[in-house]
């Protein structure tokens, strides 16, 4: 659709450089006719998951696909998302689609490839008996992972989260929010997982109709607000990033996004970062001056919240079982 424009960009890690571990997040986006897509998502940074970034790219390639489905799905059988009922349940199948497809592609994955003894003995001592369960046939939770997307049609617009991360949304009136529903069961380094056996009920969504798509949707791994003490400064990031695009344009908006993100892991979080977005520019231009004074209140505020010298310490690497129990 010409009327939005969706990016896409993932960053490495300080404490991953430091430490020898590739990326393990991953972002993907597309424009195309029918819908604006962009997703994040973020493997669990412990050794013990021994293949949480292909698990991390196997999310997002799933939920586009399932997206892509979905929406041709919807055309056929002209359903009616103004009943919340309905609209519950096909939000319900997609989003099963999405787990069952993420599943049967780790599946395929290990089948093709099987644990070497060189990943094995990459597993701590202390957590050997990750090992055994590996062994044992509990391969998936190796493959771990959140997920973040959003998906913007001429209609209607709709975001789907598991685990940690945030849905940033930028309303018309310059506003922010974040309207998916928070999940008690994600805290400090916890996180539920695509690979918890309880995935398929551990989504949370937000929808809004054609008269209530917002002007920008923002999707951003729990490095990024692990690298900001408080909302104002992480609401900041979102405005100041949308004034980029006004003021450069997404390309160049892109560019300068991706020149920041390894400062912004060195100075903040230290752990690996991503955003992705759909944003309508024509309406974001209409808010400028709005944009404007509200970062300047934002950062009033954040100012005022903690000494500007200061920075958020790193964050340590999400860990979790199957279960959503840290380990």
């Amino acid at each position: 659709m010409e009327k939005y424009s969706s990016f896409a960009h993932s960053c490495i890690g300080e404490n991953h450089i430091k430490k020898g571990i590739e990326c393990q997040d991953s972002s993907l986006h597309i424009d195309n006719s029918l819908y604006s897509f962009a997703s994040t998502a973020d493997g669990h940074g412990s050794l013990c998951y021994l293949r949480t970034e292909r698990g991390s790219e196997f999310a997002v390639d799933c939920a586009l696909e399932c997206v892509n489905e979905f929406l041709s799905g919807l055309k056929t059988a002209e359903a009616d998302l103004s009943s919340e009922k309905e609209r519950e349940m096909l939000f319900d199948q997609l989003w099963r689609s999405i787990v069952s497809r993420w599943h049967t592609t780790a599946e395929e994955d290990f089948r093709f490839e099987p644990f070497t003894e060189e990943e094995l003995d990459r597993i701590p001592e202390q957590f050997d008996y990750y090992r055994e369960r590996y062994l044992s046939g509990r391969y998936i939770e190796a493959y771990g992972t959140t997920l973040a997307f959003a998906v913007v049609t001429e209609d209607f617009a709709l975001c789907i989260q598991i685990g940690d991360g945030s849905c940033v949304v930028l309303n018309a009136d310059g506003e922010v929010c974040e309207p998916v529903p928070e999940d008690p069961r994600c805290y400090d380094n916890v996180t539920t997982s695509m690979c918890q056996d309880d995935a398929v009920l551990s989504y949370r969504y937000a929808y809004f109709p054609k008269d209530e798509i917002p002007a920008a949707i923002f999707l951003g791994t729990d490095g990024i607000e692990n690298s900001y003490w408080s909302k104002e400064q992480l609401y900041g990031f979102y405005r100041g990033l949308a004034l980029t695009f006004i003021e450069c344009g997404l390309d160049e908006g892109v560019r300068q996004l991706s020149a920041f993100l390894p400062e912004m892991t060195r100075r903040g979080s230290g752990d690996d970062v991503s955003v992705s977005g759909i944003i309508d520019m024509e309406r974001l231009r209409t808010i400028e001056d709005i944009l404007r004074e509200k970062l300047s209140a934002d950062e009033a505020a954040a100012e005022e919240a903690v000494p500007a010298e200061e920075m958020p310490p790193a964050s340590d690497d999400v860990i979790i079982n199957s279960e959503g129990n840290d380990s």
